[in-house]
């Protein structure tokens, strides 16, 4: 039965991880849309930002790419640890797992309500959300092994 839940948790981590891929495309193809979404919540309009503060604008172009990067290289990992757990079932990448996904979704999520952009806030809970079920379904498994010391 824990064997069985430790790969159903691996098999949502790892579509979690192809979700983050596909959060990581929308952030980069969708910069323009993020942008006026971001500057709506500080009652600024995007266009005029963008028009006389190019410069400046362009960081935040900069900043949504680097975080569409990281979710995309993150979605790679998760998906390597992932197939890793449901082959091997090691306690050392699930806590590794357990620990980048928490960061990383957590940060996410962080970011997205200081922007307060719902479409954002909503898509990271829904990733955060998925993960969390996934972590939490082998976790009796990993608690109750045993392991020798050295």
């Amino acid at each position: 039965m824990n064997i069985r839940k430790v790969k159903q948790g691996a098999r949502i981590t790892f579509y979690n991880g192809i979700y983050m891929i596909l959060f990581g495309i929308f952030y980069m193809a969708f910069i323009k849309f993020n942008m006026k979404y971001n500057f709506n919540a500080i009652e600024e309009l995007w266009g005029f930002f963008a028009k006389f503060n190019p410069e400046i604008s362009y960081l935040f172009y900069l900043f949504n790419i680097i975080i569409g990067l990281f979710l995309i290289s993150t979605g790679i990992f998760t998906i390597y640890l992932s197939d890793f757990i449901m082959k091997r079932k090691e306690k050392t990448t699930w806590v590794i797992l357990f620990f980048s996904g928490i960061i990383s979704w957590g940060g996410l999520l962080v970011i997205s309500f200081l922007f307060k952009n719902p479409l954002l806030i909503g898509l990271s809970f829904i990733g955060w959300f998925i993960f969390i079920v996934g972590m939490l379904l082998p976790i009796r498994y990993y608690l109750e092994k045993g392991y020798r010391e050295y």
